[in-house]
């Protein structure tokens, strides 16, 4: 029985929007009734895009906003406008996992006396992001084991939490309208903190299914730091500072993070060195600088993320103007520039740890195109035909005494200009080179996010076809089959 509609409230960000649509149209969960998205006034490509994707997908539904009213009113308009059972609210800066919803409802079925459950967070790097959220020594709302290992044992321990963030949370639909849904007193941030408290105040609970895994670009749609952040928290503890009791210190030694032993004149305490340190006065400067280089890293990783997740590449043919030249849709020089971006980064560091720099040396891009096309040589023998992924560069097809063809392409030859839209796709693109006459698939590193992307081509190419060993720059397949025969 499919009963939970995905609540999306967009603002702009046109392309964080498409991949966390992508990622659910392509891998649908079991449980899933429909998406509702709220576009809440964008003003980019976001209106374009709903539009397109809606068109072509029943299961999605779209809510237009002609202003911008902030995260709370949006969540409430798609809320309004859905029919689940279960209101899952799920930020567009995310790329859920595989079974990520099923997790969540499977929770909320064997535990009716929660209200509300939130998902396992994880930052780009693979460390948690939300665990739930507890109420800290200074009465504010603290994210519990930010940074933590994504498998530490605390961090996949289920059960009751004080609350749990929006960014992927189901709440049953009954007591959501009977709370209210979100209060739009607050914008663009503690609006989960404030509906999960005045559902405890209700007499439900809130827990955390650590089984429901999503990665979480926080932040990257509505930015942090603002007039309005600080706005939030003078609200937060006008309204609940004096009614929340900190619960922070009972999890840590619940999960066995702080230890306190006894004896008859001391109390001794054990801190988990993952969890933090004992400050005895001392080294108060390097903390502090710690904390700054830390703010550092995370602004870097914010803007880098932010122009990853726009340019990335599209999962399915975009809709374009017959009359604009395909070339447009491949622009090579983008990806030159973000390598070199890359590469000014490490002379930076190299820079500061005193080490020289290449001067003179080629770009980093046709470096890289160097490489590959000298693996696609060493790997394959003369007279091979060899398909490979691209974005249209005719530079990779240029092989010594070997054929190149690009992949995908159409009959002609000429890259298609869009990436597959999902693995039969791809697989289908594979028979097309092969029966062109393609000996080899090349897939260059820069693109070696096929092989997560698609896995049944992975496993198909595993399965039926040898994987030539061949340089980092590159992983060849050669298109016969295992034993030597061709498919």
């Amino acid at each position: 029985m499919t009963r939970a509609s995905v609540v999306i409230p967009v603002f702009n960000r046109e392309g964080l929007t498409r991949r966390c649509l992508e990622t659910i149209l392509l891998e649908w969960p079991v449980n899933a009734l429909e998406v509702v998205v709220v576009d809440d006034g964008s003003t980019d490509a976001t209106r374009h895009l709903l539009a397109r994707l809606s068109a072509e997908d029943a299961r999605l539904r779209v809510v237009t906003q002609s202003e911008n009213r902030g995260f709370a009113a949006a969540c409430n308009a798609g809320a309004d406008a859905s029919v689940g059972e279960y209101l899952v609210f799920l930020n567009n800066d995310t790329l859920p996992h595989s079974g990520w919803l099923d997790h969540l409802v499977g929770h909320a079925d064997a535990h009716p006396e929660a209200a509300a459950v939130g998902a396992r967070l994880l930052f780009p790097d693979g460390t948690v992001q939300h665990a739930g959220v507890t109420i800290g020594q200074d009465r504010n709302p603290h994210h519990l084991y930010v940074g933590f290992p994504a498998e530490h044992p605390a961090v996949n321990r289920s059960g009751r939490v004080p609350i749990v963030t929006a960014a992927c949370m189901l709440v049953r639909r009954a007591t959501y309208f009977e709370a209210g849904g979100f209060n739009t007193a607050f914008r663009n941030g503690h609006e989960d903190v404030d509906l999960c408290l005045r559902l405890g105040e209700l007499g439900y609970e809130i827990h955390y299914a650590a089984p429901s895994v999503v990665v979480h670009y926080e932040s990257a749609t509505r930015g942090r730091g603002t007039p309005e952040a600080s706005a939030n928290g003078r609200r937060y503890r006008e309204e609940w500072a004096a009614k929340v009791v900190p619960s922070d210190l009972a999890r840590f030694v619940e999960d066995g993070l702080i230890r306190v032993e006894y004896d008859d004149i001391s109390v001794r305490l054990h801190i988990d060195p993952v969890l933090g340190t004992a400050d005895h006065g001392h080294g108060v400067a390097c903390n502090r600088l710690l904390r700054t280089r830390t703010q550092q890293v995370a602004d870097l990783l914010r803007t880098a993320i932010d122009l990853l997740c726009d340019a990335a590449p599209r999962l399915s043919c975009p809709a374009r103007d017959a009359t604009e030249p395909m070339a447009s849709c491949a622009d090579p020089e983008l990806d030159e520039a973000v390598i070199e971006a890359v590469s000014a980064l490490h002379d930076a560091l190299a820079r500061r740890r005193g080490e020289s720099i290449e001067r003179d040396r080629p770009s980093a891009y046709r470096h890289l195109v160097g490489r590959v096309r000298g693996a696609i040589v060493e790997g394959t023998p003369p007279g091979s035909t060899v398909a490979v992924v691209s974005r249209g560069d005719q530079d990779l097809l240029d092989l010594d005494e070997r054929i190149g063809l690009h992949f995908p392409s159409d009959p002609a030859g000429t890259w298609l200009g869009y990436h597959p839209a999902g693995s039969r796709e791809a697989i289908g693109h594979l028979d097309d080179a092969i029966a062109r006459g393609a000996t080899h698939l090349a897939i260059p590193a820069t693109s070696i996010w096929w092989l997560d992307q698609y896995a049944a081509l992975t496993e198909r190419l595993r399965a039926e076809h040898r994987q030539v060993p061949s340089a980092q720059a590159c992983v060849i397949f050669e298109l016969t089959t295992i034993d030597g025969g061709s498919r």
